[in-house]
């Protein structure tokens, strides 16, 4: 699950555009920020994995919450987070 909470706590990656470098099974990238704490995305097998969301609009950003799955089946459990204004992919 992803989130990207103002400075008022609203979800400002809420159903926002999203996208990553593959798709394994049905887990599309939208699933990580549909609101729905039980649904996922996941990446195919990829040497530089990623996943994006487009907020639309510039924001000043409270925090950033990111859940990964805890399955020891899913590989490397770190990440980097990368916040732009403008198109990194």
């Amino acid at each position: 699950m992803f989130s990207v909470l103002g400075y008022n706590s609203a979800n400002l990656a809420l159903n926002k555009p999203s996208s990553q470098v593959s798709t394994y099974s049905s887990a599309v990238a939208s699933l990580a920020n549909d609101g729905d704490g039980i649904t996922s995305s996941c990446t195919h097998a990829s040497m530089h994995p990623y996943w994006a969301v487009d907020l639309g609009a510039a924001h000043d950003i409270g925090h950033v919450i990111v859940t990964n799955d805890d399955n020891p089946n899913f590989g490397d459990t770190t990440a980097k987070l990368f916040v732009a204004n403008n198109e990194l992919i």
